[in-house]
């Protein structure tokens, strides 16, 4: 919508914070992984990853032509006021600001109640960023005129950009009531959205930016800003459509393809995110978290190696971005490139020094890499910063007891279920290491909790219970408990070798050689060669007995 003033050109930037996209939270960058013994193995528990949203600063350009004269007030020299004014003006379309605020200064020692000059100096203070003086001069013109339109809406403007989001819409609606309806009010409309969302009124904002659609069915700009409220009030199909419609009307508009990838990641359609992300950076490949988004969506299509690429971007578009190096280094653990995962995560605590997922990255890192000092340390850092983070404890316990320090281990995994009730993991490692310790009742409760609560791997919980539940002499039970874990899993060796020993301490020879024939096969598809020693052991000692 180009815009041509004789005397002044009305307000066009809407403010920095004017996002089209509302601020997702986002824990930090990358959401890791807690560590559990229910496999033997270093399992790991990967939460979903949210994307980032950047503020974009989106233009909006209204038709108005205000004249001069019937604002010029009597004067000593009239037409050198207007002279000024329309030299202000020029100076400030060529950027050239403190010179047009010098003029428009002028003019007004010329005739202090000639409004265009009140509302071009306001117009050129905002733009310095000189917002109290931009609003000190709309009010002014205003005063003077209280029917003097432009000024209401660079008024608007600049309350706007100071973050009084009730005095912008204020200003917007006395612009509308001023104003026969047209799309010519399309801009205050789309701004009046964006003030309404400032202030997390939803539904009129909604409404806002769909008047402005209404009065001119090709603005852009207003179809992403009603996409962004179509996302926050959980519309995703109907975000995605505004979204469309504002990349068929400006296709090289870089924020409404970031948009439409985000929208599309929530809707988990995550190659056609991962498109939208591309498009956006194929526009502006420096555009803020793009590619760390982009990686986020490759991550949870399982494309690592891409993901690991998109996020080493990120570190070179933004070097100061401690969550795109925080998911680098989550990528790498679930590649195994455990060296690099320690220096992606380690970059990432010193950008960021409180970030508590980092350093709970940086500790399960270090732990695989063999450090457990250090491991202990980061996992202690993360703790600090964030007292009841459940995951952090379970996994400082899991390191503790790898230092063969069982009763600080326990209290590490209790800490984690106490500040986190819901947490299988730390219940299922709380289970196993009391087994350890020769306390079966608490290993039981532990375990039935593990048990209760996941949605994992059941299988390896039931096979801990089983064994808590022979130590006690309830052999029915554990026996139960086995059958349960191979029933889940048929293939888990370790489920068909404890029910082997338990066929064998109740003198079932036969059951216990075919429960031990099955998990020797399995360890040798494994190609665990010390888990297949034991079983020959086991097999070799009910030689004769039959």
């Amino acid at each position: 919508m180009p815009v041509c003033f004789r005397a002044m050109l009305i307000a066009l930037l809407a403010s920095p914070f004017a996002n089209p996209l509302a601020s997702l939270a986002i824990t930090g960058g990358a959401l890791l992984a807690q560590e559990s013994d229910r496999t033997n193995t270093q399992t790991e528990v990967k939460p979903e990853q949210i994307p980032l949203t950047k503020p974009t600063t989106p233009v909006s350009k209204p038709n108005l032509k205000p004249s001069l004269k019937p604002s010029l007030r009597p004067s000593s020299n009239p037409s050198a006021s207007i002279e000024l004014v329309e030299k202000a003006n020029k100076l400030r379309e060529q950027n050239q600001l403190s010179e047009a605020v010098k003029l428009y200064q002028q003019s007004i020692e010329l005739n202090p109640e000639f409004v265009p000059a009140h509302y071009g100096l306001g117009v050129t203070l905002r733009q310095q960023g000189d917002l109290a003086g931009a609003i000190d001069s709309h009010r002014r013109a205003i005063e003077l005129d209280k029917t003097y339109m432009p000024a209401y809406y660079g008024l608007g403007i600049a309350l706007y950009k100071q973050g009084d989001m009730s005095g912008a819409i204020a200003a917007y609606t006395q612009v509308i009531a001023l104003s026969p309806v047209g799309n010519n009010l399309a801009p205050t409309y789309y701004n009046l959205g964006l003030a309404e969302e400032g202030r997390n009124n939803l539904k009129a904002s909604a409404a806002a930016f769909q008047e402005a659609i209404k009065l001119d069915k090709n603005y852009a700009l207003a179809y992403n800003g009603l996409g962004s409220i179509l996302r926050r009030q959980g519309n995703l199909l109907g975000a995605i459509a505004a979204y469309r419609k504002t990349t068929s009307l400006a296709p090289n508009y870089t924020t409404a393809h970031y948009a439409l990838g985000i929208a599309l990641y929530e809707m988990r359609d995550y190659s056609r995110a991962i498109d939208s992300y591309k498009r956006s950076i194929s526009i502006d490949p420096k555009f803020p978290n793009a590619h760390y988004n982009l990686g986020i969506a490759l991550t949870a299509k399982g494309d690592l190696a891409e993901a690991a690429s998109a996020y080493r971007q990120a570190t070179v578009v933004d070097p100061k971005n401690a969550e795109a190096y925080a998911a680098l280094g989550n990528v790498l653990l679930q590649q195994e490139k455990i060296a690099e995962a320690v220096t992606a995560f380690s970059r990432s605590t010193e950008i960021n020094p409180k970030s508590a997922n980092a350093q709970m990255g940086l500790g399960l890192a270090l732990r695989r890499q063999g450090d457990l000092t250090g491991a202990i340390s980061s996992y202690n850092n993360a703790i600090e910063l964030s007292p009841k983070f459940a995951a952090a404890y379970n996994n400082l316990g899991k390191a503790l007891a790898d230092q063969n320090k069982p009763v600080e281990a326990i209290a590490s995994f209790r800490k984690a279920v106490e500040f986190d009730s819901t947490n299988s993991v730390a219940y299922s490692n709380l289970g196993n290491l009391l087994r350890v310790q020769r306390d079966s009742t608490g290993a039981v409760l532990a375990l039935n909790k593990a048990i209760a609560l996941s949605k994992g791997e059941l299988w390896s919980d039931y096979t801990s219970l089983g064994l808590a539940l022979a130590d006690r002499g309830n052999l029915k039970e554990a026996m139960a408990a086995y059958v349960k874990a191979i029933s889940i899993k048929p293939d888990f060796a370790r489920a068909h070798f404890s029910l082997g020993a338990l066929y064998a301490i109740q003198s079932d020879v036969n059951n216990a050689i075919r429960s031990y024939k099955e998990a020797l096969r399995l360890y040798e598809v494994e190609k665990n060669s010390e888990w297949v020693g034991i079983v020959k052991q086991a097999l070799q000692s009910l030689q004769g007995i039959t």
